[in-house]
């Protein structure tokens, strides 16, 4: 069974997780921290956390709001997908950040748990997200209109709670088949322009973390979810070859291959961004465009709402606009997260509207190892001018991290980091989540 030898793998490798993955766990734990404060005061934000009860968890970002456990969970993970602007694991298609980490803290700050503790269960997390999408995830999946990050992330948020639980492989193998049963989420939201794609991964983390206090109270469940003959591989996947074994190595975990945003918009837009972003610095006048192409994978052709000139009205349209996004970094030489919110521009309209989306034969037999994306713009002198995204635009967490929560931390925000930048301190992850009022 999948699930069984996937806990049994998970439970494995704990104790083998290096330096180097729990440094790069407490970059994404800042990651998500960073993107909680920056949507901090959003609709949807505001929206999750008007829902939640009185209780002893943490919500971050709030000044000292708290609430039931599954609660502050949904509300944190809201906060975490409210701009955009959080990690991404292109393999999987998932935004691992937003579901694994508010499901860890929340069952770290209960148990008060060593940082260090808390860093492996998020390495964990996105661990099981990875290996479970690699046995799911075809073309059918996609065209069936599911969403990678809220079918995934149960199995991330239940594997990084149970590793905190302490619970046995066998039981973690539960945790993960109930978790299973939660997995949904679909992609209209991307050609109505509505708002459930904030609450979609915050369902996930909620359901995981409840998957595993099931199973640490001697609940089971399926743990044939995945490649039996009813299971995700079949019903979300199309598929009904027999599914591969999990294979967790410690030389490639999936936390090590998870990207940071530059730009407060969906995954695929980043390296187009980047591209119209270098034409602009030519001196491109985007009034002088006839007409320009977003050559990039198929994945990103295809996704939901990535190819997508004219329905630009809603904020989340623009955010996963291939055309949207290249229109406003061409005109700003930049994105500014303004650009996204209140009433659509008209010039960037019409602009976006003289821009298509083409599959580039390269760049897709590249994704996702390589996310390459090239713009070719025509002028009305008749030039052709290209630029494309050949080097990663390097992110600075922290940068970001103060960015968004120092207007709310002030000083504090020094303590955050020393925490999270040094987990062999002795602070524990309750003493943590104190911190992020």
């Amino acid at each position: 069974m999948l699930l069984t030898d996937l806990a049994e793998q998970l439970d494995t490798a704990a104790p083998g997780i290096t330096g180097e993955l729990i440094d790069q766990a407490g970059t994404c734990l800042l990651d998500a921290l960073a993107c909680a404060y920056g949507g901090r005061d959003l609709p949807w934000a505001r929206q999750a956390r008007a829902i939640a009860g009185s209780g002893d968890a943490t919500i971050w970002a709030t000044g000292g709001l708290r609430s039931g456990l599954t609660d502050a969970v949904f509300a944190n993970s809201v906060a975490c997908h409210a701009l955009l602007h959080e990690d991404t694991h292109a393999e999987s298609r998932v935004h691992p950040g937003t579901v694994v980490i508010p499901a860890a803290l929340a069952i770290g700050e209960r148990l008060r748990s060593p940082l260090p503790a808390l860093l492996r269960a998020i390495v964990l997390g996105y661990e099981a997200i990875a290996q479970v999408s690699a046995a799911v995830l075809t073309e059918e999946f996609g065209a069936r209109g599911w969403r990678a990050s809220s079918v995934f992330g149960p199995f991330g948020a239940a594997a990084a709670a149970a590793h905190l639980l302490g619970l046995k492989p066998i039981a973690a193998a539960h945790a993960l088949g109930i978790a299973a049963s939660s997995a949904a989420g679909l992609c209209q939201w991307a050609r109505d322009g509505t708002a459930e794609v904030f609450f979609q991964n915050a369902g996930a983390a909620r359901a995981g973390v409840v998957a595993a206090l099931l199973a640490g109270e001697g609940a089971t469940g399926a743990t044939s979810a995945v490649d039996g003959i009813f299971g995700l591989r079949q019903a979300f996947g199309g598929a009904r070859d027999e599914a591969g074994p999990p294979d967790v190595r410690l030389d490639r975990m999936a936390i090590s291959q998870t990207f940071f945003k530059a730009h407060p918009s969906c995954a695929l837009t980043q390296e187009p961004i980047d591209a119209a972003i270098a034409l602009a610095a030519q001196g491109i006048d985007p009034a002088q465009v006839v007409e320009a192409t977003v050559h990039t994978s198929g994945v990103a052709a295809r996704y939901p709402g990535c190819a997508n000139a004219t329905a630009l009205t809603a904020p989340i349209s623009r955010q996963m606009s291939l055309q949207f996004a290249v229109a406003a970094a061409l005109t700003d030489g930049e994105i500014r997260p303004e650009r996204y919110a209140g009433a659509l521009d008209p010039g960037l309209a019409k602009l976006a509207a003289r821009i298509s989306v083409a599959v580039d034969p390269v760049a897709d037999a590249a994704f996702p190892a390589r996310r390459d994306a090239r713009v070719t713009v025509r002028l009305t002198d008749g030039r052709v001018v290209s630029a494309e995204s050949c080097e990663r635009v390097q992110v600075s967490v922290i940068e970001k991290f103060r960015s968004y929560a120092e207007p709310v931390l002030g000083a504090g925000i020094d303590t955050v980091l020393r925490a999270v930048r040094e987990p062999f301190s002795g602070t524990d992850s309750a003493e943590l989540a104190a911190h992020l009022r």
